[in-house]
C-alpha cells in the first residue's frame, strides 16, 4: 500500500469517527434537568414524574432536582414541563460532544414535536391613517423589523425555549413556539402594542441591588421566565429596603449566539415616568462629528418640555433608562440639558445595536398593531406519531434497498450497503453542524437521497462489468469503471443539485427543509460513491490473487 493510500485511509477513518461523534447529541440519549421550587409539594413532584412514566425514560431525583434521561426529549416537552405546578425551571443538558466539538443537535420542527405556528403582519392601514400618507416598501420593511424587535422582547414571558422568530418577506413575521400550551394567551400578548417609558435611574440603590446579586447569584444563572425573575426582584427590593418611590427592574442584553434577550443585572428606577414612548416623534441612526454611530431622536412639542425637565442640570450625570414592557433595554447618561426637542444617544454602538435601539424608540413613537394572517397548532402526540411513522418508513425503505443490493450484486452489494450507512452518518453530521431543524418534508428529502444514493453504485458496477467483459484485469476494470462512471454520476446529480438550490432560494419553511436535506444528501452520496467506495476497490485490487469480482 502506497503512502498516498495510507493517507486516504486515515482521512476516511477520521471522517467516520468525527461524524459519528457529531451525531451523538441527536441520536444519543438526551437529559433534561427539572428544578422544583422550594415550596413544591410531593404531589406536584409526583405529577411531573408521572408525565415520564411511559416512553422508556430514566428518572433520577436528588433533593429538588429531577434529571430525566431518554431519546424522546425535545424542546416542546421541556416547555410543557415548565408550566407544571411546582416547577421553577427546566432545561436540556448539553451532551459532552456539544461542548467539546461545538456540535449541535438536530432540532425538530413543529410538525414533529408539536407547538404553535403563527404568521403576523403589521396593521399598515392603521399606521397610514395615523401618519396621513401612504407607506413605501421601505417603510413597511422598517415597521416589520420594529415589530420583530417587539416580539423578541416579549415572547419569553411564556417560558418558551428555542422560539423561532423571523421575517417572512418584507411585510410579515413568522413565529414558531415549540410546546406552547396557551395559544390564546400568546395571541393576546403578541397582538397588542408595547409599553415604552423613559425613567431616571437611582445610582445609589442600583449599586446596592448589584451588590446583592453578586453576593446571592454569583455562580447562578438568572431565570429567563419573568414570573421567576419577579420573585428575585421582590427579594432584592426587600433586602435593600427600597423606598416606595423607587422600583427594581432588570437590564436586558441580547445574547450574541442565540439572539435571545436575557436579564443581565438589576437596576433601580424612579417610579415617576419622565417621558412616555409617544413623546418621541422619530428616531434614526446617524454618525456624530467623531464618526461614532449614534441614535438621533426628535420629540413632540409636549415631549420637548418633559425632556428638558428630565435632562435639567440637577440630573446631569444620571442615567435615563429606556424601558420596553418592563425590561430596561438601554440607560444612556445625561450629559447636558436638551431643550431643543432633539438630541442623540451615544455609547460606542455597533450599527446593528443602534438600529435595534432606534426600533425600540420607534415602538413608543408609533406603536405597531399586529394581526394574525396564518395560524397552526400541532399537538405533541401527533408530532410523535409523525416521528414514529417517518422512522418506520425509513427503516423499511433502507432494509429493502440493502437486501436488493446484496441479492443482485452479492459482495459488491455489501460494499454498497456499507456506503449507504456511511452516507447516512455523513448527512446527519452535516445537519448537526448546521443546527438544522428537521420537518416532515425534510424527512422526505432524507429518504429520497438515501434511495438515490445507490444509483451511483449501480452505474459504477455496470461500468466495471463492461470493462471486465472486454477482457481487462480486475485492477484495470475498476479504474476504468470509476473513470467512465464519474461524469455520468456528476451530470445526473448536478441537475438535481440545481433544482434543490432553486427550491431553497425561492421556497419557504418546509420547502427549504426539503431542499437542504436533498442538497446535502446528494453531496454526501457522491463523496461516498466516488471517493470512499473507490478507495475500497483500490484496496481490493491490490490483492493480485483476485482474478474475478463478485458483481
Amino acid at each position: 500500500m502506497s503512502r498516498g493510500m495510507i493517507y486516504k485511509l486515515f482521512f476516511i477513518l477520521f471522517l467516520i469517527v468525527f461524524s459519528s461523534l457529531l451525531i451523538l447529541p441527536t441520536v444519543g440519549t438526551k437529559k433534561m434537568e427539572i428544578k422544583f421550587s422550594a415550596n413544591s409539594t410531593a404531589e406536584e413532584i409526583e405529577a411531573v414524574k408521572k408525565r415520564f412514566s411511559s416512553g422508556g425514560y430514566e428518572l433520577n431525583l436528588s433533593e429538588q432536582t429531577l434529571v430525566v434521561s431518554g431519546r424522546n426529549i425535545t424542546d416542546a416537552i421541556m416547555n410543557e414541563v415548565r408550566i407544571y405546578k411546582g416547577v421553577s425551571d427546566a432545561k436540556l443538558l448539553k451532551h459532552w460532544v456539544e461542548t467539546t466539538f461545538l456540535a449541535k443537535k438536530i432540532n425538530l420542527g413543529l410538525d414533529l414535536q408539536g407547538g404553535m405556528h403563527l404568521v403576523l403582519q403589521a396593521n399598515f392601514e392603521g399606521i397610514q391613517n395615523k401618519i396621513g400618507r401612504e407607506l413605501t416598501e421601505k417603510d413597511k420593511n422598517e415597521i416589520s423589523l420594529q415589530a420583530l424587535e417587539l416580539l423578541r422582547n416579549r415572547i419569553d414571558k411564556f417560558g418558551v425555549s428555542e422560539p423561532s422568530i423571523r421575517p417572512r418577506g418584507n411585510e410579515a413575521i413568522e413565529i414558531q413556539l415549540p410546546g406552547v400550551k396557551d395559544p390564546s394567551g400568546v395571541k393576546k400578548a403578541i397582538g397588542t402594542t408595547g409599553s415604552l417609558e423613559y425613567r431616571l435611574v437611582d445610582d445609589k440603590y442600583s449599586a446596592m441591588a448589584a451588590s446583592w446579586i453578586v453576593q446571592n447569584y454569583k455562580d447562578k444563572q438568572l431565570p429567563e421566565n419573568y414570573d421567576d425573575l419577579k420573585l428575585i426582584i421582590d427579594e432584592i427590593s426587600k433586602s435593600i429596603a427600597l423606598p416606595a418611590n423607587l422600583e427594581t427592574l432588570f437590564f436586558y442584553k441580547r445574547d450574541k449566539d442565540t439572539g435571545a434577550i436575557l436579564p443581565d443585572y438589576p437596576i433601580v428606577l424612579e417610579k415617576q415616568v419622565s417621558l412616555m414612548g409617544t413623546d418621541i416623534q422619530e428616531a434614526t441612526v446617524d454618525r456624530d462629528e467623531y464618526g461614532q454611530v449614534v441614535v438621533v431622536f426628535k420629540t413632540t412639542a409636549d415631549g420637548a418640555v418633559k425632556f428638558a425637565e428630565a435632562t435639567s442640570e440637577k440630573n446631569h450625570g444620571r442615567k435615563l433608562a429606556i424601558i420596553l414592557d418592563n425590561k430596561v433595554r438601554n440607560a444612556p447618561n445625561i450629559k447636558e440639558t436638551i431643550g431643543s426637542g432633539s438630541g442623540n444617544i451615544s455609547g460606542g454602538f455597533a450599527y446593528e445595536e443602534a438600529m435595534t435601539l432606534a426600533r425600540i424608540i420607534k415602538e413608543g413613537a408609533l406603536p405597531v398593531d399586529l394581526k394574525i394572517i396564518e395560524e397552526r397548532t400541532v399537538g405533541p402526540t401527533l408530532g410523535q406519531d409523525s416521528i414514529e411513522a417517518g422512522i418506520k418508513a425509513f427503516a423499511v425503505g433502507i432494509v429493502v434497498i440493502m437486501i436488493f443490493m446484496i441479492l443482485y450484486y452479492k459482495v459488491a452489494g455489501v460494499i454498497a450497503d456499507i456506503g449507504l450507512m456511511l452516507n447516512m452518518i455523513f448527512m446527519l453530521a452535516i445537519l448537526s453542524l448546521l443546527g438544522f431543524t428537521l420537518t416532515l418534508p425534510g424527512i422526505a428529502g432524507f429518504l429520497l437521497t438515501m434511495g438515490m444514493a445507490v444509483d451511483a453504485n449501480v452505474i459504477i458496477y455496470e461500468r466495471i462489468k463492461e470493462e471486465i467483459k472486454k477482457g481487462k484485469s480486475v485492477r484495470m476494470a475498476i479504474v476504468a469503471g470509476f473513470d467512465r462512471a464519474f461524469w455520468t454520476i456528476f451530470d445526473s446529480n448536478l441537475t438535481t443539485l440545481l433544482a434543490a438550490f432553486i427550491l431553497f432560494q425561492f421556497g419557504t419553511g418546509p420547502i427549504k427543509g426539503f431542499a437542504v436535506t436533498l442538497f446535502i444528501g446528494i453531496l454526501a452520496s457522491m463523496f461516498v460513491a466516488l471517493y470512499v467506495t473507490r478507495f475500497t476497490y483500490e484496496i481490493i485490487s491490490l490483492n493480485k490473487k483476485i482474478k474475478k469480482l463478485h458483481i
